[in-house]
């Protein structure tokens, strides 16, 4: 009889300490959710604040352009030609790689964090352009990029330019009538388009691009 309650005494604590075994994994577990949790819920704040930032920053961009419209540098429109110092482009880019992701040799770098591109090998690019810094709010560093979608530095009108679309003169038949005159037509309104591109740095590294197309 003693025999068979020790046995089950021997039994019993094997299964109390399974129990605990398994008590504990649930635990460690269940603060590893929680730690991932609160890791997730950080990034995704630092994030949503670095895209804040990105939109102050576009909307710098679009009263530089605002105030420099009619400007004159020499005798040439100020939007005719580039400002490098002012993170300003005339012409398209094309080459233009803003996240520094593509595989391309002939691609052209935006110097985000004025270091000379480093962070990209040496031979992987083409050109390294620099942006112009916008006012850092949040702890974040922010710069922005201006391109005007021509194809040349010069008059919009003498060069081929990305324009918006405006109905010319004639009228448009309506639903079912048939008309033989002269309908509308579209044209570019003679104002290209500005391709405005942010970047956003956040304090733990947390990067947000954002590009915008306006124009006047």
């Amino acid at each position: 009889m003693r025999h068979r309650i020790r046995s089950q005494l021997g039994v019993s604590v094997f299964i109390a300490l399974i129990s605990l075994l398994l008590m504990s994994l649930a635990g460690v577990a269940l603060v590893r959710a929680v730690d991932s949790g609160s890791l997730m819920i950080g990034n995704l704040g630092f994030k949503e604040a670095a895209t804040v930032s990105t939109d102050r920053a576009t909307e710098q961009a679009i009263a530089w352009l605002q105030a420099n419209l009619s400007t004159t540098s020499g005798s040439t429109p100020m939007l005719y030609q580039n400002h490098t110092a002012d993170g300003y482009y005339a012409t398209a880019l094309d080459s233009l790689d803003p996240t520094g992701n593509r595989d391309n040799t002939g691609r052209v770098l935006i110097d985000w964090d004025d270091d000379g591109c480093a962070s990209a090998a040496e031979g992987s690019f083409g050109g390294c352009i620099a942006p112009r810094a916008a006012t850092a709010t949040g702890g974040n560093d922010v710069a922005y990029l201006i391109s005007r979608l021509c194809k040349e530095q010069s008059d919009p009108n003498a060069t081929s330019c990305v324009k918006a679309s405006a109905a010319a003169a004639g009228s448009s038949p309506k639903m079912g009538e048939l008309k033989y005159g002269e309908d509308k037509r579209f044209s570019g309104s003679g104002g290209p388009h500005y391709r405005i591109i942010v970047r956003a740095k956040g304090p733990r590294n947390t990067v947000s691009f954002t590009e915008t197309i306006v124009h006047f």
